[in-house]
Formats: C-alpha cells, structure tokens, sequence
C-alpha cells in the first residue's frame, strides 16, 4: 500500500489545487454569465460528451489493466483512436446546424462547432496519457493537468470579462486540451513507433469497446438530464440544473478524481501480482467513506449559504436540487470505488451491464420528474446514482467472494463520524442564524470539522489515526 498512498499523495494535491483552480473560476464565470448563457454552452458540450466516450472506445482503461501490453497493440490503439476521433469531429460539425435548430438556439451549435476542434486535437497524446497513468507517474500528470485548468479558467475568465460571453467557455476548453496535448507528448513515453496500424484490433477492440459501451451509457447518465430539461422545460432551468450539479460536482471531484485515477491502476496492479483485492477495497471505503459521508451531508446542510455567498441570488433556485444531489453522491464514491476494482480486474463486461442496467433508469426517472419540477428531476438523478451504486456493489461482492455484511461493517463508523460533523454543522447554524453569508460558510465549514474530528476519536476511526500521523507531521515541520 506504501506505492497507492504515494501515488494518492500526488494525485490528491494535484486535484485539490485544480478544485481552487475551478472554484475560484465557477464564481467569476458565474457572476459573469446568466444562467440562460451557461444553459447554451452546457447543452452543447454535453451533447459532444457522448462523443467523447465514443472516441476513446475505452481504449485509455484498456491501455492500463492490458496484462501484455505490446508496441503493435499500442500503435494499434492510437490507430484507432485517430481514426475515431477525426471521423466524430466531422460529425459534430455537420450536426451543429440541425442540433441548434432542435433547440431553437443558435449559440448551441456554435458551442457545438468550435468544440469539435477537440476531437482533432486530443488522439495525438491519448496513448501517451494513458502509459502516464498505467506506470503511475503521477508526479508528471499533476504538471500536465495543473497547466492545462489554469489554461481553461484563466482564459475563460478573461473572454467573458470582455463581453464574448457563451462561446468564451468553448475556446477555452480548446485552448485547455492544446496544453494537455502539446506538455503529454513532451512529458510522456514514446516507446513505440507512430505509424499506423491496425494489426491487433480485434484483442484490443474486444476489450475496450466494452470500456466504450459503458462510458457511453455513463455519459448518457451525465449529460441527459440537462438535455432533457433544456428541450422539455428551459435554457434557463438547463442552466440552473448546470449549477446544481457543479456545486456538488466540484466537492465531489475535488475528493475522488485525485483518488480514481489511481485506484484504478493499483487495483489493476495488484492483480497482474496475484494479491488479493478484498482486503484492499475495504480498507479504501473504509477512509473514503469517512470523508465522503460527512463531507456531502454537511454541504446539503449549508447549501443555501454557499449558493448565495459564492453565485448570487440569481442562483436561489439551485439550492433544493443541489441538496438533493447531495444524497446521491454520499454513496457514489463508495460505488466508484468498487467499479474500480472490476475495471481493474480486467472485467469490462461488468462495467458494461452496471451502467446498461442503471443509466436508463436514470434517464428515465429524470424524465418523468421533468413533467412536474427542477427538484423532482434532481430525485430522478439521486435515486439513479443509489440503485448503480447498490448494483455495482452486489456485483463486486460476488465477484470477491464478499460478504456484503463486510462491506456494511467497513461504512458504518463513517456513518457515526457523518452525524457528529453533522450535529456541528447544524448547531452553528441554529446558534448564529443571523449571521453575513461568509460567517455563515466559514462558521458551518469549522464546526463540521470539529464535529469530524471529534467523530474519528470517539468511534476510534482507523482514518483517525491517519490524520494524528499527518498533523504530528506537519507541527514537526512547522
């Protein structure tokens, strides 16, 4: 475990200094932009994220757990994804026009046109980011990814400061993926020749286009609801469901993208070495769920303050669906996790059915609560993430040999640490109820954390004894 906590070292920093990056970034972009013009450019880049999952037909998850990685599947893999990649750019370009039409936007397809500049950009480093993340070479991904967001935030800040609106948000995810590209290749490996081939698609193809199918009908779950709610009910609600999921989005992101592009690899590592992977996966729920339990039941608590403080009042209407959202995700990361170890293990069928049987759902609940309200399509999506979180789980368990009666074992002491940070959270907000907006945040954000810490000792969390260990650290230091 001494490699995973070196490489979670790396990849949590580099996450969490991409979370100041982002949030920073999502209060200028917001208070810069109305919830109509985010509407636009979320309808469209949401519609070319189906076309992302397609583009890499799940080559990048087959690129890390491939046992026999050899130099032709490599070139065959950046082959195809080329080949792929180029093809959906001239799709996304032809679709702009009719696309805005649907919509009766024409700013929707202009998001469409100038995002589609990506699918040519990105193949070039795809196989390279992909080896950078199989070795677990974190240390250069942090300085790939760090420059690619201060690209992205820095530069979409700077066009809508001078009026360009919308579309500001397109050129600078272009401007974004050019750096990753450009520092990928510079950074990365090249140790198989560029020329094309196609000499060992069908094992690389039998692989990854399960990895495909499933990132596909992911992003069906991700970007759907939005979709539907800016056909079925407005640009602006669209824009407002964007925000409620940002929100929690980026406390979500912040905890669990510095940790899945790690898991992931040592899970896949660990079994190329024969080692048994319970053990693992428990002890990884175990501290994350200690986290992710309080983290997202003290922001559904504080939601109204923090939409208010950081968005605006333009934002109200985000605050309800944003604490709905919260209920779903305090259990998604425990099923992400889980979905690592089975990515890991090499069985992309699974991730395939999990999301097969799940995502429709999904859609189909936000459908239904896009007849009555913005808070009926948040449940649809909150319901959704718990039903794949519960499948993904009850798969995994059978797979290992687990008993879920485990798995309940390990989660429960987070529960009992979530409810003290909770009960800090709440009694602030009783006791200083009249206070400004920042107090207000500041104020919930210390009592929870005393409410956390205190949890971690009376429960005798094993994440306790973790966070002793760094504070000792850290006065030594100091």
């Amino acid at each position: 475990m001494a490699k995973l906590k070196t490489a979670i070292l790396f990849s949590v920093g580099e996450k969490y200094l991409i979370f100041v990056i982002q949030f920073v970034s999502s209060i200028a972009i917001a208070r810069l932009l109305s919830p109509h013009e985010i509407g636009i450019f979320s309808i469209g880049s949401l519609i070319l994220s189906f076309s992302h999952a397609l583009r890499d037909l799940g080559i990048s998850n087959y690129l890390i757990q491939e046992r026999e990685l050899t130099p032709e599947r490599q070139r065959t893999a950046g082959t195809i994804t080329l080949a792929m990649s180029w093809f959906l750019a001239c799709v996304a370009l032809l679709a702009s026009g009719p696309v805005a039409d649907f919509y009766h936007e024409d700013g929707v397809g202009e998001v469409l046109t100038v995002l589609a500049l990506n699918f040519f950009i990105l193949p070039l480093g795809s196989v390279s980011g992909a080896l950078l993340r199989r070795n677990m070479q974190f240390d250069k991904l942090i300085r790939i990814n760090l420059a690619a967001s201060l690209t992205q935030s820095l530069l979409g800040i700077a066009l809508c400061y001078h009026g360009f609106g919308f579309i500001s948000l397109a050129w600078a995810a272009v401007a974004a993926t050019t750096v990753t590209v450009v520092l990928t290749l510079l950074l990365g490996e090249h140790a198989t020749s560029l020329r094309p081939t196609l000499g060992a698609w069908r094992h690389v193809m039998s692989t990854g286009g399960r990895f495909s199918a499933s990132a596909m009908l992911n992003e069906l779950g991700l970007a759907a609801p939005e979709m539907i709610v800016g056909k079925g009910v407005s640009i602006e609600a669209a824009g407002l469901l964007s925000r409620s999921q940002g929100v929690v989005g980026l406390a979500y992101r912040s905890l669990m993208e510095g940790l899945l592009p790690v898991l992931m690899p040592f899970f896949s590592q660990s079994h190329r070495a024969g080692e048994d992977l319970v053990p693992h996966f428990t002890k990884s729920v175990r501290y994350l769920s200690a986290i992710s339990f309080p983290l997202f039941a003290c922001l559904a608590v504080a939601m109204e303050s923090i939409v208010r403080l950081l968005y605006g009042s333009q934002w109200d209407a985000a605050v309800e669906p944003a604490r709905i959202l919260c209920l779903g995700m305090v259990l998604l990361s425990v099923g992400h996790t889980a979905g690592a170890v089975i990515a890991g293990m090499g069985h992309a069928r699974y991730a395939l059915r999990f999301n097969l049987v799940g995502q429709p759902i999904k859609v189909v609940l936000v459908l239904l609560g896009s007849f009555v309200s913005l808070v009926h399509v948040a449940w649809g999506l909150a319901v959704g993430e718990v039903i794949i979180t519960l499948y993904t789980l009850s798969v995994l368990c059978r797979i290992l040999d687990l008993p879920m009666s485990r798995v309940l074992a390990a989660l429960a002491p987070s529960i009992y640490v979530a409810l003290c940070a909770v009960a800090g959270c709440v009694a602030f907000r009783a006791s200083f109820s009249g206070s400004s907006l920042l107090v207000g945040v500041l104020g919930c954000m210390t009592a929870a954390a005393l409410g956390w810490g205190l949890g971690l000792r009376v429960f005798r969390h094993p994440l306790g004894s973790e966070v002793a260990v760094l504070l000792r650290r850290l006065a030594r230091v100091g």
